[in-house]
């Protein structure tokens, strides 16, 4: 196929906004006069490789469209936080239009952003609003044309790529209220068959060790209810075996999860799927469960 009879372009739309939340998140009252209270500083920006503000139409890429192109970075842009002084999240967004850009998605044309993280280029998922982990976040686009069986329906054909940008003042996150911390429910199945041991509000501990794995310690305290008699305190450390991860609990009176008896689960098997919960579940209907606001985001980011 000549590369030169088939080809399209697009030109891209870009634009950048800043916006301010409606609610007041620093408040100061003064009883003398000739004081002044500042605003915290909101000084968000969007600029091009040229480290100016991005703008309308920045880039037309003409002829370079064709079928079995290679990956083609087209733009390239940061987000710098500058002095702002409030939390913030940011939104992006890649709107193509146009006849090379069907609503149906039949469009041969791929779109990809990537985002740069630790010094390498990783494709980004735009479609949910984010919150930087630096001053400056950069992005690119790459465009490409992979071979089709509709390739020749779009010969010629022009498009829109409309890129937006949007900066908003998030809250700031409130930190955890402990240590300690206290769990809500827990529940353990030691056994298939076995009863199902239930509590509430227990001392939980969190922490890597020293070769940087997970453990969790819970303390019963001064209960004296079904849970405590027949369980009491545990513990979930992390082991392998044969190179495979394994989370072993080990309690102070229930027999088939102590020091002499193996009761564990393959770490892959771990279920977060619940906000704030995390079960670990046996072979067959033996499980552990433990919610906790504080150790699920502890766990998870770890």
């Amino acid at each position: 196929m000549n590369k030169k009879k088939l080809f399209s372009s697009f030109a891209v739309l870009l634009c950048v906004a800043a916006i301010m939340g409606t609610m007041a998140y620093f408040t100061k009252n003064f009883s003398s006069d000739n004081n002044v209270a500042k605003a915290a500083i909101f000084d968000v920006d969007a600029v091009n490789a040229q480290g100016k503000t991005i703008g309308n139409a920045q880039f037309n890429l003409g002829d370079k469209l064709y079928p079995g192109m290679d990956p083609l970075e087209v733009y390239s842009f940061q987000i710098n936080k500058n002095n702002t002084e409030v939390p913030v999240a940011y939104k992006l967004d890649v709107n193509p239009s146009g006849d090379l850009f069907p609503q149906s998605g039949a469009s041969p044309v791929k779109i990809t952003m990537q985002r740069k993280v630790n010094n390498q280029w990783v494709n980004f998922d735009y479609t949910n609003s984010f919150k930087p982990d630096s001053g400056t976040e950069s992005f690119k686009i790459l465009v490409d044309w992979p071979h089709g069986n509709n390739d020749i329906d779009f010969q010629g054909k022009t498009g829109n790529v409309r890129l937006g940008v949007t900066a908003t003042q998030v809250d700031k996150e409130q930190g955890p209220t402990g240590p300690p911390y206290f769990t809500k429910k827990i529940e353990f199945k030691a056994t298939p068959n076995g009863s199902t041991r239930t509590t509430t509000n227990k001392e939980v501990n969190f922490y890597l060790d020293s070769k940087g794995e997970k453990v969790i310690e819970v303390k019963m305290g001064d209960g004296n209810g079904d849970f405590e008699k027949n369980v009491g305190n545990f513990t979930v450390t992390t082991e392998y075996t044969n190179g495979v991860k394994y989370y072993r609990v080990i309690t102070d009176k229930e027999y088939y999860a102590s020091k002499t008896q193996l009761w564990r689960i393959n770490a892959e098997r771990v279920d977060t799927s619940v906000k704030g919960t995390i079960k670990f579940p046996g072979v067959l209907a033996d499980y552990l469960l433990i919610e906790s606001d504080e150790l699920y985001n502890w766990f998870i980011k770890n």
